[in-house]
């Protein structure tokens, strides 16, 4: 049985967008991508569905046809095993996860019979759902049943040996996918061009429920090069600095809009703080 795919991502990425780029968030354009493929990180999107207490094959079957209707190709990529360097970050939700299902067990079992009043029934539903959400599960029974299905429907179904996000970003800047389809806006920093973030449930077609980040767009407002905004995102820190120092959002974009790169801001940090961010820059 699999942990929850809470990804932490860039810390304050979203932030950010909104704050220095808000003009670029739009909605998807379905119709300029038909005839096209789009790439899906799926998991992400399926833990949120089983949160949901809904079917994550309803959904994908929805999701499906919903593509097909709009004469689009998507194709499914599938978490492999994690990369060792994620290992603190695993560990860290996984002490977070079973914190979590103890404090939902007690809330379910010796909290909720006993209240009585509606703001504090509201309060109580809020946190249990919250928690229901990051506790949840995929298990890999459920995982093989969507991707039997991606079979029965015809629709291609990959398998990443890591993260689903390399080859979601390796395919994208070959050509072979013309957006993707992720929770995750890290995509962004692997040079995705055109990200479309749903919400729960969400339908290709649909205005309601999507995000569309484009990457060029992002650059073009804030003057920066591609490899400026990464740096940027080095800075800001990830999944994979667990227990280092990182900037906030604006202290991140401030350094390197006026210092122009990473070296230069690293010349005005400590040694010993050095380390973690040229090792984040391999990593990006």
């Amino acid at each position: 049985m699999e942990n929850t795919k809470n990804k932490m991502g860039i810390r304050g990425l979203t932030g950010w967008i909104k704050w220095a780029a808000c003009e670029t968030i739009n909605k998807p354009d379905w119709s300029t991508y038909s005839g096209k493929t789009i790439g899906i990180d799926v998991l992400g999107q399926l833990y949120k569905i089983k949160a949901a207490n809904r079917c994550p094959i309803l959904y994908m079957s929805q999701f499906i046809a919903a593509c097909k209707k709009l004469n689009i190709n998507p194709i499914f990529v599938f978490d492999g095993k994690p990369p060792d360097a994620k290992r603190a970050a695993l560990k860290q939700r996984s002490s977070l996860r079973s914190a979590g299902l103890e404090e939902l067990r007690l809330l379910e079992s010796n909290v909720a019979p006993y209240v009585e009043s509606v703001a504090e029934k509201a309060m109580l539903e809020s946190r249990i759902k919250a928690l229901a959400t990051y506790t949840s599960y995929f298990s890999s029974e459920e995982r093989d049943l969507c991707k039997q299905l991606c079979y029965a429907a015809g629709v291609i179904s990959l398998n990443a040996t890591g993260e689903a996000d390399d080859v979601l970003a390796y395919l994208t800047r070959k050509g072979c996918f013309a957006a993707v389809i992720s929770c995750d806006l890290d995509m962004l920093a692997r040079g995705v061009d055109n990200l479309f973030v749903p919400s729960i449930i969400s339908m290709p077609g649909s205005d309601d429920g999507w995000t569309s980040y484009n990457l060029p767009a992002i650059l073009k407002k804030v003057n920066f090069t591609y490899d400026q905004f990464v740096e940027m995102a080095v800075l800001m820190g990830c999944d994979y600095n667990v227990g280092t120092r990182n900037l906030q959002y604006k202290s991140a974009y401030w350094a390197i809009k006026y210092r122009g790169d990473l070296l230069k801001t690293l010349d005005v940090l400590s040694v010993s703080d050095e380390a973690p961010y040229y090792d984040a820059i391999n990593r990006l």
